[in-house]
């Protein structure tokens, strides 16, 4: 880690707590006195994934599953793994942030902070020390943020995912909430670190129709919400705190998100650098816009009495 491997953040205000440039992390040892951590993974039939993510919280003091009604196996090969295992099936739309905050208030956690990862991603071997390192300060942050690594067809799309990226993964039991819906984040007013090494998501893991399917329920979602902010409900409309400022802009600038979308990844963030892979991913998010404006199109006109 370097001597920017670190960053805390609090509300309103932003500052950086400096490691030494020469300092080596090395796996914590456990001692008596050693902070605990929990690694928890969200699942709805994940089989062909699921070991890769809980191999890599092998090191975790507890290790849980929450399953949302797999019916492939995926709480066989948790268990295997020795992960305690609960269901909890929401009603209507899956939101992540309240699948996590039931996890937080239902799953008899006993360590002091716990580590949430989704079943198509994994902890590298230095983000894992970098966990272990901060959590042996713990005044330093009330919970973290951790970016990945966007994996898509064999290739890491550092330029066209905007690497770092940063979500809501670590927090101390107790203390921290999340909230947000879809696109969860932290609940106000504590303060937040950002832990600089990151972890590996293969999002493409399972393939296009898996990745179709999931963007179809965001468009659903974020439909509703431009919907929402179109009506005059203001930003707080927008269901997250999230890169709040451009989803406001975006809401309102809706018939050109397609093309937002494309010139933002392909063009800003430098996509057309990472080949083919570049391409395609632009496209498909450029495709994923234009779903989600067909639906607000949709909506608005049920909503008048319009025909499709």
């Amino acid at each position: 880690m370097d001597s920017a491997a670190l960053q805390l953040r609090g509300s309103g205000y932003s500052s950086s707590f400096h490691l030494p440039a020469n300092t080596q992390i090395t796996p914590t040892v456990k001692h008596a006195s050693s902070p605990t951590i929990a690694g928890v993974v969200l699942c709805l039939n994940e089989a062909s994934n699921l070991a890769r993510a809980l191999r890599s919280l092998s090191w975790c003091d507890e290790l849980m599953m929450i399953d949302s009604g797999s019916s492939d196996g995926s709480q066989a090969i948790a268990s295997s793994f020795g992960a305690r295992v609960m269901e909890h099936r929401q009603e209507g739309r899956f939101l992540i942030s309240e699948q996590r905050n039931w996890a937080l208030s239902h799953g008899k956690l006993q360590s002091q902070w716990i580590l949430f990862l989704d079943a198509d991603e994994e902890i590298s071997i230095t983000c894992q020390q970098a966990i272990q390192q901060v959590i042996q300060h713990p005044a330093a942050a009330d919970a973290y943020e951790l970016t990945p690594r966007y994996w898509f067809l064999g290739r890491w799309l550092k330029r066209t995912q905007g690497y770092p990226n940063w979500h809501p993964r670590l927090v101390k039991r107790g203390v921290v909430g999340f909230e947000g819906g879809v696109w969860e984040s932290f609940t106000a007013g504590h303060t937040i670190g950002r832990i600089q090494e990151p972890y590996e998501h293969y999002a493409f893991s399972k393939g296009i129709d898996d990745w179709l399917e999931r963007h179809r329920r965001y468009a659903d979602w974020e439909a509703e919400k431009i919907d929402a902010v179109l009506s005059g409900q203001g930003v707080q409309a927008l269901g997250t705190r999230r890169w709040q400022h451009l989803r406001l802009a975006m809401a309102h600038a809706w018939p050109l998100r397609p093309i937002l979308r494309f010139s933002q990844k392909y063009v800003l963030q430098g996509g057309f650098l990472e080949g083919w892979q570049g391409l395609l991913f632009a496209l498909l998010m450029a495709g994923y816009d234009l779903i989600t404006i067909t639906k607000l199109i949709q909506r608005r006109r049920l909503k008048q009495g319009l025909p499709l």
